[in-house]
């Protein structure tokens, strides 16, 4: 394993908006400092508190990013290993942790193509969602840099998915109805060069699927820094309706759909997050607690966008 004991070897500072590569930004939070383990999995020898960074606003295209990433050679290594802290939670049995969402997401797709249409889920994890869609009569197909979950899904499921991260030469031979990206694309720091991949192994007419976090969420406003898809280093990309929208034009797609959803895909789930943040704000705001983020309650969306 790579090992890292400095700043300089273990980040790479963000200049340019990730969607639209423009230099003009402003500091939307300072000083963040994330409260999760992926340094130490990664190989890096610093402590959260050590490394700052702070949340930018693209002025062009609206688009939200972390200042400071993790240098390339050790989030891909950070992800290839069993112990991410996502798989960490549920390693010994990796179950569906959302099957409401995973049922919403075989809705959204089969109200956008045919039964028997070909799918490819670029991240497909636990292969939950690619199982539910192989029930209904879609052909599946799967890529997943973690090899312990990767081979999970492929024993679990029979599921045709492959141990890696996504080139040109992949699946060579095939075109797709419908590529997946949920919970994926906030993980990315050059979504231009996935969605020139989107856009070559999509049929004409074939469409992405985009689920991740709403930075301009009426909640995730309120939270302001204490957001909890703020907090870990696997996070780097905060999209909204505006940068969404720029990053599929810019890549000759065409925005068909854009549909606001809490995480978990339950009402009153979410309702119940929203009254504890409002609960530990009071707490922070009389000393009573030190609460350092928020759960997700009402703060994502799914994007779709045509060849």
């Amino acid at each position: 394993m790579n090992k890292a004991n400095s700043l300089a070897e273990a980040f790479t500072d963000i200049r340019k908006c990730p969607v639209c590569d423009s230099p003009e930004k402003k500091p939307v939070f300072k000083n963040l400092i994330h409260t999760c383990n992926v340094l130490k999995k990664s190989g890096i020898n610093l402590k959260n508190e050590n490394v700052l960074s702070d949340i930018y606003e693209c002025a062009n295209c609206k688009h939200r990013y972390l200042s400071v990433v993790v240098a390339d050679k050790f989030i891909k290594q950070y992800y290839s290993v069993a112990g991410s802290e996502y798989y960490d939670l549920i390693k010994n049995d990796p179950y569906d942790r959302n099957p409401k969402l995973t049922h919403l997401m075989v809705k959204t797709i089969t109200r956008k193509s045919k039964v028997g249409s070909l799918i490819l889920e670029i991240g497909s994890g636990t292969g939950h969602l690619l199982s539910e869609l192989g029930k209904v009569g879609y052909m599946c197909y799967g890529v997943e840099p973690n090899e312990f979950i990767s081979d999970f899904s492929k024993k679990k499921f029979n599921l045709n998915v492959k141990t890696g991260i996504l080139d040109y030469y992949t699946f060579p031979e095939t075109k797709f109805d419908v590529i997946i990206l949920s919970d994926v694309i906030e993980h990315i720091y050059d979504a231009n060069s996935l969605f020139r991949l989107v856009y070559f192994y999509l049929k004409p007419g074939g469409n992405v699927i985009v689920l991740t976090g709403n930075s301009k969420s009426v909640y995730a406003k309120f939270c302001g820094i204490k957001w909890e898809y703020f907090f870990s280093w696997e996070h780097i990309s905060f999209f909204n309706r505006s940068s969404i929208r720029f990053l599929f034009e810019h890549n000759r797609l065409r925005m068909t759909s854009f549909e606001k959803l809490g995480h978990s895909a339950h009402f009153f789930n979410e309702l119940k997050v929203w009254f504890y943040t409002i609960r530990g704000m009071v707490a922070n705001f009389f000393g009573m607690r030190n609460h350092r983020f928020f759960y997700m309650a009402f703060d994502h969306f799914i994007a779709i966008g045509e060849k």
